[in-house]
């Protein structure tokens, strides 16, 4: 378990983002329907979770993965 927090830590977050380049594998898989759906409400859930701390997800080879900071209008 996690220690709740006001703010989630940009830790936290980047060790989310790190899991959302494998959701993209999952397109050369067999599933059924159903987890399809559950595979696809998970990774929404796990990029909302990035979008609400402030931040979103980029992922590129041989770089890895970014957290960029989503600047405010």
């Amino acid at each position: 378990m996690s220690i709740l927090a006001v703010k989630t830590d940009r830790n936290a977050l980047k060790a989310i983002a790190k899991t959302l380049r494998f959701f993209d594998e999952l397109a050369y898989c067999q599933m059924t329907m159903e987890d399809d759906a559950d595979t696809v409400n998970a990774k929404n859930l796990l990029l909302g979770v990035i979008e609400s701390g402030g931040y979103r997800a980029v992922y590129q080879r041989r770089k890895g993965t970014k957290l960029i900071k989503i600047k405010k209008p």
